[in-house]
């Protein structure tokens, strides 16, 4: 086959993508505004400002040539915002439209607009994916979707990065970090952005410090291309104000997947706590490399998550909360490996990486057999 990703070319999501079906030998192109450099992909670059949704004219006009010179079997848009726009007014079919789940679930500034827009978007696609249970039945609900319209296709991850053997590789990084072996080690595995509700868990490090001195907090780089520095720089200014700044690490370098398997098999508890999400790669990656999940009370989590039986939920506005769940953690020894077990066997049978991109293949042959 012959496919065209429009989509956010930096994003970690939308190169795994277009690598596995390269690897597969289908001939892959990728729409987007930057990107590095994907060995074995046509990368055909547009000039669009960061944040658009209007549609310009000059740009529907490259992206419809850039599209009529491809000839692609089929169009593939990641996010249902922005590109997926130019996606839906290049007027090519068949059009695949996967949602990511911020973007139809977050009511932020000029919400209404951007649903109009997304609506329209949903209307030219011909196939809808979405990765969590609840979505679906959401998209149906808040924008008149039909059934057959949405298929679920969850992402997975690489089980041979994500998993629970890195034993010396994690005791490593803590003599390299300079971390005691006795220190409770607490990572926040999602983007240093506001939504993720990042902090709450800065103002919960002086409660957990309070009891458990050296305790220490570990905070992700953002994605290129997902940046949000003043956000970044006023979490670091408050663990200075809150005196726990010797508590935290704030990486200062985008990590690789197998950089991130061994700091979470380094660490006894992941927090994922934004108010809404898609079962997202983060959440699926802590439960197979071991750590205990501290997540946010929403449905999408229950979907493989339960309350005290293989995951901790909070308030998300709750730093206290936070602590609390974080205290019981320190107080129960035997909770992350009990969590593991029941964690580890789920994302084995549900959410394996090659299976689940093998269903997006086939998807795209049915579709493709359908219009044709």
């Amino acid at each position: 086959m012959k496919i065209c990703y429009i989509g956010n070319g930096r994003s970690i999501h939308t190169i795994r993508w277009v690598k596995w079906f390269k690897e597969q030998g289908h001939d892959v192109h990728l729409i987007t505004r930057k990107c590095e450099s994907i060995e074995g992909i046509s990368i055909h670059i547009i000039q669009i400002d960061k944040g658009f949704y209007i549609p310009r004219l000059r740009l529907i006009r490259a992206v419809k040539k850039i599209i009529k010179d491809i000839e692609p079997d089929i169009l593939h848009a990641h996010q249902a915002l922005g590109y997926a726009t130019y996606g839906a007014l290049s007027g090519f079919h068949p059009f695949v439209v996967s949602v990511w789940g911020g973007e139809v679930l977050r009511k932020t500034q000029g919400f209404f607009i951007k649903k109009l827009i997304t609506k329209f978007i949903f209307k030219k696609a011909d196939m809808i994916t979405t990765t969590a249970k609840f979505l679906g039945k959401y998209l149906e609900k808040e924008y008149g979707l039909p059934k057959d319209k949405i298929k679920r296709i969850p992402w997975g991850i690489d089980l041979e990065i994500f998993h629970s053997k890195y034993r010396e590789e994690a005791k490593k990084l803590r003599e390299n970090l300079k971390i005691r072996d006795d220190s409770l080690v607490i990572i926040s595995n999602r983007q240093l952005r506001p939504e993720y509700e990042i902090q709450t868990t800065v103002e919960a490090i002086p409660y957990v410090t309070e009891k458990y001195p050296d305790s220490i907090f570990i905070f992700i780089k953002s994605l290129k291309g997902y940046e949000d520095l003043d956000f970044e720089k006023s979490m670091k200014s408050r663990v200075n104000e809150l005196g726990v700044a010797k508590n935290t690490i704030f990486l200062t370098n985008d990590i690789s997947s197998d950089e991130m398997a061994i700091f979470l098999n380094m660490s006894d508890i992941f927090i994922s706590i934004p108010k809404t999400d898609q079962f997202s790669a983060s959440v699926m990656e802590g439960m197979a490399c071991g750590p205990a999940p501290i997540v946010s009370d929403i449905d999408v989590y229950k979907q493989y998550l339960k309350d005290y039986s293989n995951a901790l939920f909070v308030n998300p506005d709750s730093p206290k909360e936070l602590a609390d769940k974080i205290f019981y953690y320190a107080e129960n020894e035997q909770l992350k490996e009990n969590y593991h077990k029941i964690n580890k066997k789920i994302i084995e049978e549900k959410e394996s990486w090659d299976i689940n991109a093998k269903k997006m293949e086939n998807l795209y042959i049915d579709i493709i057999g359908d219009i044709t």
